[in-house]
């Protein structure tokens, strides 16, 4: 579909290039999202039988002070996965994977493409994941294992459902605060936030390196 649609583009008089971010982009949002849907669909309907559910499970409180939760799990975030990384590129040897959207990011110059970017990373993954990992996988676990075993091993789910072996390590540290964050606020706005706020951090921290690049 993709070498159907973009030919018809190019007629239009844009820049090729312009437009493979532009579509990247797009697909890569479109394909999460509806990604995100089915799964969420997927483990509603298993749940239904079940309903209503126990207070414990997707639990979201707005009137609460949630956010403070949020701003301080990703202040406690930064050191941390900052020095397993650290640790964690020596045990690689620099053999380790990269963002899958560095490249784009660093060449990409079209803030649509960049726009669209940020919302998968800053909006839909935080969303999609914390309703799956601390709001569904997490309370399961409790039902076999410690509070803080099921933080482990949702963490450890979380960080390989990344499908990058390099990365294991800091993504679980990320997870296990999520998971603490969750189970200290008992809302599932204070881990989004944190999620939310270390995607964006991530994504300016590459437009700052390719911006210094150019």
């Amino acid at each position: 579909m993709f070498q159907i649609i973009k030919p018809l583009l190019v007629d239009l008089g844009r820049s090729m290039s312009l437009m493979e971010g532009q579509l990247t982009a797009l697909l890569t949002l479109t394909v999460y999202i509806a990604m995100s849907a089915a799964t969420i669909g997927v483990l509603y309907w298993s749940i239904k039988p079940y309903m209503p559910l126990d207070s414990e499970w997707f639990r979201v409180k707005v009137q609460e002070k949630w956010w403070l939760w949020g701003v301080g799990g990703y202040v406690v975030a930064i050191p941390l996965v900052i020095g397993v990384s650290i640790g964690n590129e020596y045990l690689w040897q620099g053999r380790g994977g990269s963002n899958p959207l560095l490249k784009i990011v660093l060449e990409e110059g079209n803030g649509l493409a960049l726009g669209m970017f940020f919302f998968t990373a800053a909006i839909a993954a935080p969303v999609f994941e914390e309703i799956l990992f601390r709001g569904f996988i997490l309370p399961s676990l409790t039902r076999y294992t410690s509070t803080w075993g099921a933080i482990a091993l949702s963490s450890l789910l979380f960080a390989l459902a990344h499908l990058s072996v390099s990365e294991v390590l800091p993504l679980m540290t990320l997870g296990c605060v999520l998971g603490i964050v969750y189970t200290r606020s008992k809302n599932l706005l204070a881990p989004m936030m944190v999620h939310s706020l270390w995607n964006s951090a991530t994504m300016v921290g590459l437009l700052v390196l390719g911006s210094s690049m150019k």
